[in-house]
């Protein structure tokens, strides 16, 4: 039976995962003079180390307040990134639209990886021990 230990070491697992590919592809780009796509990467990297600390803030034993304070995040910190969007494509800028995409995109990689896997843990279980 899935449980909470199981959420934690798969999510923190993804999230690591995400976090060095993120990490290697921008060091190869670099060195590849490729600085654009290599900022790019280093965007995304960011984004999930923003969304692994909040996860590692939001550890509870309670799964749905877990759930609840996790996916809060995912509001709080891209409502703002929706707003610079919109204000990028209001004055025609696309670099910052499109960073702004970037980021937005990634989050909502990252909650609806959680969103999955927390749908396959029994709730009534909270933590093993």
């Amino acid at each position: 039976m899935k449980d909470m230990d199981w959420l934690k070491l798969n999510y923190v697992g993804f999230l690591t995962e995400r976090q060095e590919h993120y990490q290697v592809s921008m060091d190869r780009l670099y060195q590849q003079q490729c600085v654009d796509e290599a900022n790019f990467e280093k965007i995304r990297l960011n984004v999930v180390e923003i969304f692994s600390k909040m996860f590692k803030i939001s550890s509870a034993q309670n799964p749905e307040a877990l759930k609840t304070k996790y996916l809060s995040f995912f509001d709080k910190i891209t409502t703002p990134w929706h707003l610079n969007r919109e204000k990028a494509l209001e004055f025609g800028r696309d670099r910052e639209r499109f960073i702004e995409d970037l980021k937005t995109q990634e989050a909502e990689v990252l909650r609806l990886r959680f969103e999955e896997y927390f749908s396959q843990i029994d709730t009534n279980l909270g933590c093993s021990k």
